[in-house]
Parts: structure tokens; C-alpha cells; sequence
């Protein structure tokens, strides 16, 4: 907490940085934040559950209490506990500190005497890194557009997803894992509670998030304890449709999953929750890497009642509209050009050991190129079948879905390589286009599209506003999407003879780690 001198420092400070010094009475308490140029007020590092450590470590979250004094809340909290991206990856960002006391959101918001739709983000990472803090997630020209935004940690990798039978005899439910996704559950209960002190609605709050972030939105509207949070909901390049090992269990999937939270603790020489809890966190971290263990969403019959997929083909879903998509070259950034198959023959024993007896269907229609046939299979599996899948669940619950196709190749220099990557939408979805320093006219001109629809469809349900070229709702006869490129336009048959082919797949064959 701050003290009167202290917060008269920081006060002259932040002003010299050009950022007039903002504090703001909440439930929790008074909070010091920065208010900019542009009117934007951001306040950071917001505690929305007690620190997971100690007994808390592998338990569900537990809501933080009010504090004493006034918060600083001008800069970041640490990152939760993971291990950096390798320095090659595209996704390789300056490293943050790391903790498991990481619990924490931050608020950006143009008026917090208002009364403004909130839209609270879900960071991508495989589950097993990122940030809130990410620069590219920042949420000022969102926020000048009329909505209140949240960024968010939480817990990834083993420490947010590990089953373990003697985790699971602690909990009051006999269930252990999710713990991740029990912190974005927790998250939106804080959004629900405190945002109104932020100038936002409770009553209108979309979730989006992309890649780990999306297929968390995917969850949060199988979960029974997420109903209710949240009202529209954006997902961009992820899906929980496809399977995973970790769910193989045909009775529970907990067993499985705790069978791999068996090796772990074999390995640590740690089988009680007590001598689990006492690990050191890199050690846990260290081992679950060593064993490469399949660290993801847990069907426990209560948090997750069954497969998302299956609850999603039952109509057994949050009943909210839906923004969705991908990209059109999702495999460049997320596959290493030696990986990918060079000739024909590589291609077909590629598909070979991936499809079996399936592999012949696969291998004509992607025809051409292989290094390209390879990179668009990689799509269409992994994330654009996903995103149809979802919609047409959408549809056939009565929901609304608007699909989209991201096709526009970001500026700079790997622009010929990278093309439409993984992720490469985000900066444009958060009008952040300014963040590439190679950014030309038609980057800065999508940007302002792409935010404008994205906050159309919080404000509304719809992402069709005016000045922009009209959307069409989905269906799934005719697939219509809108293809978000150089020159934004609606088109028809998204994912092609790609949908059929995929959709005759045995489940086995969609099987992911």
C-alpha cells in the first residue's frame, strides 16, 4: 500500500512522465492509476483472487479481499509462472518477471462515472504462457471507441492444469485440474462485482480472446459455473471441437489426467498434496517440460461436465452470440519451414501417419504445392474447422455467429514469409497497428475496421456498423463469412470442400495434445 508521502511522489512522477496521476475509489478500495492525453485511465495489477500459493496452490481461486490504503495500480503485475518463448520464435517478447502470485487484471476506461460495455480479453499461449501486460493487448484505443477493457492473468501450464489424485482427495468436489480456467471464472465474478466502479456494465460483458485464449472461450461457455458472466463472446484462430489426449478417458477424463499427475509426482519424488505444494515452482515447472506432460482441459464431470464438443453438439452451451475465425496462414508462424514436407511423396507420408486410412481423400484435395497443401491442411484442422464447427453449433441453438477470414498480410519485413500468421490479427483487433513500426496506410485503415466491428458486436451482438461493408450473419448452408483483407468484402463457402472432408474424420483422427 502507499503512503501519503510516498503517493505524493508518485504523483509528481507520473505527471513528468505525461501521464496525469488518477486514483479511483473502488470496493477493494481507493486505487492510484495513470489517466493519458487522450482521456484513457488504466489501472493495473488488480488483485481479483488471493495469491495461489501454499494451500492454495492447486486449489480453485478464492476471491481477493478489500485492502488497506490506496493500491498502486500504475504498473504491471508479474507474469504467472512459465517458461519464456525460445528467443527464435515470432512470439519471443521482453521477459517479464514470473510468479505464482499472479492473479491479476487491469482495467483501461474512458469514463468511470460511465456506464459503458466491457470487454474483458483472454491471452493466448497454449495454455502454458503469456500475459495480460502483452504490449499488444493494450486496451486505450478500444476504450476511446466506448467500451471499458480487461486484461488478465492467469494460471497456465502445470501450474493451472495439473490433475493429481491426491490434489483431487483435497477438494471438496474429489476433482482436481482446470484451475486455469477456474481463474477466468473468477476473473469475470470480479468483473461482475467491481467494474461498475470502473464505468462499465456488468450486464454487458463480452469475452475474447485468441489462439489458448480462444479455446478458453470455447470452455467458459461449456461451464456451468461461467453461465451468466458474460453476454457475447469473441474467439479468434481457437476452438475446443477436436478432442485431446488428455480427455481420452471414455468414463472420466480426470483418471487420465491424473495419471499423468502421478508421473509427475513420481518423478519429484512428491505424491501428497502437502509435499506437492512444497515443490519449488521452477522444479514442478522443469519436470512437467521433461515429461512433456499433456497439460490442457480436464473432463471432470463438474467443472467440465463432459467433452466441450460434445456439450456444444447438445445445445448444452452458454446461449450468446458469437464473433469467430481465423487466419489464412495460421502454420507459418507456428511451424518451422524445415518441419514442413518439400515433395509429394513427403507430403502423403505426412498425411500417411497423421490420417491412415483417410490420407488419399486428404492428399487430392490439397493438391499443388506441398509445402503449401501441408501449411493449408495445418489450417483448416486445427483451426478452421474449429471455428465453422463452432458456428454452426451457434446456429443450430438459435444464436447468432458471424465468422471471419483474416487474410491481410501485416507490413514488414517477413511480411512475404509470415503472410496472414497466427496472431497476425491482433494489433488490427485492438487497433494496436501502430505497435509495428512497418506499419503502412491499409494496416492503419484495417485496424480502425476490424476494432470497429469488434466493438460494434460488444456494444450490440452485431459487428455491422456503419461506414463498414456489411457482415452477414452465418448459416450453415451457405457458410457465409466476411474475408477480413486489404479491402474487407462478404463472401460465401468458408473452409470449402475442406468442411466435408474433415467432418467424415473419425474423432480419433482430430486427436491433439
Amino acid at each position: 500500500m502507499i503512503r501519503p508521502a510516498l503517493l505524493l511522489l508518485l504523483t509528481t512522477l507520473a505527471a513528468a512522465a505525461g501521464a496525469a496521476p488518477m486514483t479511483l475509489t473502488t470496493p477493494q478500495g481507493p486505487i492510484l492509476g495513470t489517466q493519458g492525453e487522450d482521456g484513457i485511465a488504466v489501472f493495473r495489477a488488480i488483485p481479483y483472487a488471493l495469491p495461489p500459493t501454499g494451500r492454495r496452490r492447486w486449489a480453485a481461486p478464492e476471491p481477493a479481499p478489500a485492502w488497506a490504503g490506496v493500491r498502486d495500480g500504475r504498473d504491471f503485475s508479474p507474469q504467472c509462472t512459465q517458461a519464456p518463448y525460445p528467443a527464435a520464435s515470432v512470439f519471443a517478447r521482453p521477459h517479464r518477471p514470473t510468479s505464482e502470485d499472479c492473479l491479476y487484471l487491469n482495467v483501461w476506461t474512458a469514463n468511470p462515472k460511465g456506464r459503458a460495455p466491457v470487454m474483458v480479453w483472454i491471452h493466448g499461449g497454449s495454455l502454458t504462457r503469456g500475459t495480460g501486460a502483452t504490449k499488444a493487448y493494450d486496451g486505450a484505443a478500444l476504450a476511446r471507441q466506448g467500451v471499458v477493457v480487461v486484461t488478465l492473468n492467469y494460471r497456465l501450464g502445470v501450474m493451472g492444469f495439473l490433475a493429481h489424485p491426491a490434489l483431487s482427495a483435497t477438494d471438496p468436489r474429489g476433482i482436481s485440474g482446470n484451475y486455469g480456467f477456474l481463474d477466468q471464472v473468477q476473473a469475470l465474478r470480479w468483473v461482475r462485482d467491481h467494474i461498475g466502479a470502473f464505468g462499465g456494465d456488468p450486464s454487458q460483458v463480452t469475452i475474447f480472446g485468441e489462439s489458448a485464449g480462444a479455446r478458453s472461450v470455447h470452455a467458459l461457455l461449456a461451464m456451468p459455473s461461467a453461465r451468466g458472466l458474460f453476454h457475447r463472446a469473441i474467439a479468434q484462430s481457437g476452438g475446443g471441437f477436436s478432442p485431446t489426449q488428455a480427455l481420452q478417458d471414455e468414463v472420466h477424463g480426470l483418471r487420465s489426467a491424473e495419471a499423468w499427475g502421478t508421473e509427475l509426482g513420481d518423478r519429484l519424488e512428491g505424491q501428497s498434496a502437502e509435499a506437492l505444494r512444497a515443490l519449488p515452482a521452477r522444479a514442478v515447472q522443469r519436470a512437467a517440460e521433461d515429461l512433456a506432460l499433456p497439460l490442457t482441459t480436464v473432463v471432470d464431470g463438474v467443472v467440465m461436465p463432459a467433452q466441450p464438443g460434445d456439450l456444444y453438439r447438445a445445445g448444452q452451451m452458454a446461449k450468446v452470440p458469437v464473433l469467430l475465425g481465423f487466419n489464412k496462414d495460421e502454420g507459418t508462424s507456428l511451424t518451422a519451414p524445415s518441419w514442413r514436407p518439400k515433395t509429394r511423396e513427403a507430403l502423403a507420408a505426412r498425411f500417411e501417419r497423421r490420417f491412415g486410412p483417410h490420407a488419399p481423400r486428404l492428399l487430392a484435395h490439397y493438391a499443388g504445392d506441398p509445402e503449401r497443401a501441408w501449411l493449408d491442411a495445418f489450417r483448416d484442422q486445427r483451426f478452421g474447422w474449429e471455428m465453422v464447427s463452432w458456428g454452426d453449433a451457434a446456429a443450430a441453438a438459435d444464436q447468432p455467429a458471424y465468422l471471419y477470414y483474416f487474410t491481410h498480410h501485416p507490413s514488414g519485413p517477413y511480411a512475404a514469409q509470415l503472410r496472414a500468421f497466427h496472431a497476425g490479427e491482433i494489433l488490427y483487433a485492438f487497433d494496436n497497428v501502430a505497435l509495428n513500426p512497418a506499419a503502412m496506410e491499409a494496416d492503419y485503415a484495417l485496424g480502425k475496421m476490424m476494432s470497429g466491428y469488434w466493438v460494434a458486436f460488444a456494444k450490440t451482438g452485431d459487428p455491422n456498423h456503419e461506414g463498414a461493408p456489411q457482415w452477414p450473419l452465418w448459416t450453415p448452408e451457405t457458410r457465409p463469412f466476411l474475408e477480413l483483407g486489404a479491402t474487407p468484402r462478404a463472401a460465401q463457402g468458408l473452409l470449402g470442400g475442406a468442411k466435408a472432408l474433415l467432418d467424415a474424420l473419425p474423432p480419433a483422427f482430430r486427436v491433439r495434445r
